[in-house]
C-alpha cells in the first residue's frame, strides 16, 4: 500500500552487540592460518666445495625465519582478516537503538467474490502476497492482529511480535463461498486499533466496505466480466419434476452460456442462451423423473468466477406423516387437519388415549393423558378449567420466524387461560397476555393452545387454515424447508421426525457430523458448496435420508466490477521501540572487499 512510512533509527546507543556468540567458533580459523605461515621449509643436508658465499646465504635464512616471515606477508593478515569479518558476521552483529515503528490491524476479505481470477491469479492469493510483503518488510517491534472477514468475522491473531506465526497463520487463510459480515468486522477491527494504537490494513476487491472506519485500502480487482447461477428451484407436477434455473450476466459486455441440468449426478438436459450486458433468463427444464433426490445446474464456459457457476438442490419428499385426532367430536379441527398435505388423519376418542404409539403427530383436543407417547410431536387445544379467565377485545397472531403467516391470524375468544412461555415462544395473545405458545419440550415439538376452538370463532376466519398450515411446516418441513437453500457458512437448525433417537449430516466430502443426540439438535455449518444428506436413526436402526444443497453466495458475490469509492485515510499511530539494527550486512560487504583485495594480492 501506498503512504505507509519508513522506518530509521532515531537514536543509537551503545556497542555493537550480537545475536549468535557461537559464530565466533569461526576464529578458530586465524592460528590455522598463522600455523600454515609459521611452518618452515625443511633442507636436505649436502656438502659444498666452498664456504665462500656463506655470508650471502645468511640473510636469505634470517628472512625465512618464522616471525620474521609473518611480519612481512601481506596475504597472511588480508586472510587473518577475512576469518575474522566472518566469524563477526556468523555471529549476527547489531547496534542497540531506538526505532518509530507502526502496529498493524491486517484485515483480508474472505468472501467468494475474492475468488475470481482477474488480477493474473485469484485476488485472495494477491491479497495474502501483498499482506505478506508487510510483514516480511516490516521492522522487528512491530505486532499484528489479524482478521479474517468472513460471514463470521473473526481474530486469528492478536497483537503478535512474532513475524513467522503471522505468516503461518495468513497463509492457512482460503477464501469462502460465503460472503462478508462487515458490520461484525468493523468492530473487531476498531477493538483491535484501540489495542494496538496502529493501522488497520485492509486487503478486499472494492472500496469503502468499512463505512467510515479509517482503513488503508488494498483493492485487487480486475474488473472481470461474469455469468452466475442466482437460483435453481423445483415443484412436482403430474408428467414429472419441473425445475427452474436462472442465469445472469453481471458484466458489461454480453456473452453466451449453456446450461446443463444434471438430475442424481447424470446430465438431464442442455440448454443454451444469450445474455446482454446485466440481462438475466430464466431457464426451464420439465419432465424430470419423479423420484430424483438431488438437481445440480452448471453453465459453461467457466469464466473468471467459477464458484458461483453452479447451484446445488435436493429435491422435496412427498411422503405423508401420520397423525392421530384425540377427540370427543370437534368437526372444525379434523376437517382444517384431513386437508393438510403432510398428514395422513386418524381419529380416537379420549377413552381410548392411553398408551398410544406409532403416530408422528398427536392432537389432543381437551385434557392430555395420564402417559405421554414415548415418540412422536404434540398438539394440544384447551383441557382444564384452572386459570380460565375472559377476554376483551379479539386474539392475535405474533410474528415469527418459524410458523409462516401467524401474524396474520386475528380472532374473537370468550375465554380461556394465559400460558408460560419459559418452555417456547408465544404464537397468540390475546389482553397482552399469551394464550397459545410453541417450542422445543422435553425433545420433542409441541404447540399449546389455553383455549377451546369452540369459545373462539377462530374456525370461521381465514387465518385458520394458514395457521395449521404455518404449524404443519414447522413440524414437518418439506426436504427439512428449514435447510433447503442454505447458504455456505449460515447456521442452520435441521428438523427430525419424531421417532429419531440419532441423526448426523453427510458432507460432499464423505464425512459424518453427528447433530443428535442431544435433543434439540445442535445447529450446523457448511462451508463447502454441494449436496448434503441428513441422516435419521429411529430406536429400530431404520435410515431417513434427506438431500439438501448448500450453495455460494451466488448473485449477492457474483457482481466483480467495483463499485464503491476510496475511503478518507488518516495515518496511524506510531511508537518507539528499543531494539537492535542488524548490520550483518554491512560486514558480508567488508569481506567481500578483502576476499577480492586478497585474490589480487
Amino acid at each position: 500500500p501506498q503512504g505507509l512510512p519508513s522506518y530509521l533509527f532515531i537514536e543509537m546507543s551503545g556497542f555493537m552487540r550480537f545475536a549468535l556468540p557461537l559464530g565466533f567458533l569461526a576464529l578458530l580459523a586465524v592460528p590455522v592460518i598463522v600455523l600454515m605461515y609459521l611452518l618452515k621449509q625443511k633442507y636436505e643436508k649436502k656438502e659444498i666445495p666452498s664456504l665462500y658465499l656463506w655470508k650471502k646465504a645468511f640473510p636469505e635464512t634470517k628472512s625465512a625465519q618464522p616471525w620474521q616471515k609473518l611480519r612481512k606477508n601481506l596475504l597472511m593478515f588480508l586472510q587473518i582478516a577475512a576469518a575474522v569479518l566472518l566469524a563477526v558476521s556468523l555471529a549476527g552483529p547489531y547496534i542497540m537503538g531506538k526505532m518509530q515503528v507502526t502496529d498493524y490491524v491486517l484485515a483480508l476479505d474472505c468472501s467468494m467474490s475474492m475468488q475470481a481470477e482477474d488480477v493474473g491469479k485469484s485476488r485472495f492469493a494477491a491479497a495474502k502476497e501483498a499482506a505478506r510483503d508487510i510483514v516480511e518488510n516490516a521492522p522487528a517491534g512491530s505486532s499484528f492482529s489479524l482478521v479474517p472477514v468472513t460471514d463470521k468475522p473473526y481474530v486469528a491473531l492478536s497483537a503478535s511480535t512474532d513475524t513467522q506465526t503471522v505468516l503461518r497463520r495468513l497463509d492457512a487463510l482460503q477464501p469462502t463461498a460465503g460472503g462478508a459480515d462487515w458490520q461484525t468486522a468493523k468492530t473487531l477491527l476498531q477493538t483491535e486499533k484501540n489495542v494496538l494504537g496502529g493501522e488497520i490494513l485492509l486487503f478486499t476487491d472494492d472500496y469503502g466496505q468499512l463505512d467510515g472506519l479509517s482503513a488503508l485500502e488494498t483493492v485487487l480487482n480486475g474488473g472481470g466480466e461474469n455469468a452466475a447461477l442466482p437460483l435453481l428451484s423445483s415443484r412436482e407436477q403430474e408428467d414429472g419434476l419441473l425445475a427452474l434455473t436462472r442465469v445472469e450476466n453481471y458484466g458489461k459486455e454480453s456473452c453466451e452460456r449453456t446450461v446443463t441440468l444434471y438430475a442424481d449426478g447424470a446430465a438431464f438436459d442442455t440448454v443454451s442462451v444469450e445474455l446482454a450486458a446485466g440481462e438475466a433468463q430464466d431457464v426451464t427444464f420439465s419432465g424430470i423423473p419423479l423420484g430424483t433426490e438431488t438437481l445440480m445446474a452448471r453453465i459453461f464456459p467457466e469464466d473468471v468466477l467459477t464458484a458461483d457457476d453452479v447451484l446445488y438442490q435436493g429435491v422435496a419428499g412427498t411422503a405423508k406423516r401420520k397423525a392421530l385426532l384425540v377427540t370427543e367430536q370437534n368437526l372444525f379441527l379434523e376437517k382444517a387437519l384431513s386437508v393438510m398435505g403432510q398428514l395422513e388423519l386418524y381419529k380416537t376418542s379420549p377413552e381410548n388415549a392411553e398408551n398410544l404409539s406409532g403416530y408422528s403427530l398427536y392432537v389432543f383436543d381437551g385434557a392430555l393423558p395420564e402417559t405421554l407417547p414415548e415418540h412422536g410431536f404434540l398438539m394440544q387445544f384447551g383441557g382444564g378449567e384452572s386459570g380460565m379467565r375472559g377476554f376483551s377485545g379479539r386474539a392475535r397472531g405474533v410474528e415469527n420466524k418459524d410458523i409462516a403467516g401467524a401474524e396474520n391470524v386475528s380472532f374473537d375468544i370468550a375465554e380461556g387461560r394465559t400460558l408460560s412461555e419459559s418452555w417456547g415462544r408465544s404464537l397468540l395473545r390475546a389482553d397482552g397476555q399469551t394464550i397459545a405458545v410453541y417450542g422445543e419440550r422435553d425433545g420433542r415439538k409441541t404447540a399449546g393452545f389455553g383455549f377451546d376452538l369452540h369459545d373462539t370463532d377462530l374456525p370461521l376466519t381465514a387465518g385458520f387454515p394458514v395457521l395449521l398450515h404455518g404449524l404443519m411446516e414447522w413440524y414437518f418441513p418439506q426436504n427439512t424447508a428449514d435447510i433447503a437453500g442454505a447458504a455456505a457458512g449460515e447456521d442452520i437448525e435441521p428438523s427430525l421426525l419424531p421417532e429419531t433417537e440419532q441423526a448426523w449430516i453427510e458432507t460432499p466430502a464423505g464425512e459424518r457430523a453427528a447433530i443428535a443426540p442431544p435433543f434439540p439438535p445442535r445447529t450446523f455449518s457448511g462451508d463447502e458448496p454441494g449436496i448434503y444428506r441428513l441422516v435419521q436413526a429411529d430406536g429400530e436402526g431404520n435410515l431417513t435420508e434427506t438431500a439438501f444443497g448448500i450453495n455460494g453466495r451466488n448473485g449477492l458475490e457474483s457482481s466483480l466490477l467495483p463499485m464503491g469509492e476510496a475511503a478518507a485515510y488518516e495515518a496511524g499511530e506510531t511508537k518507539t521501540v528499543s531494539m537492535g539494527r542488524n548490520i550483518r550486512n554491512g560486514v558480508l560487504l567488508l569481506l567481500l572487499l578483502v576476499l577480492a583485495i586478497e585474490w589480487r594480492v
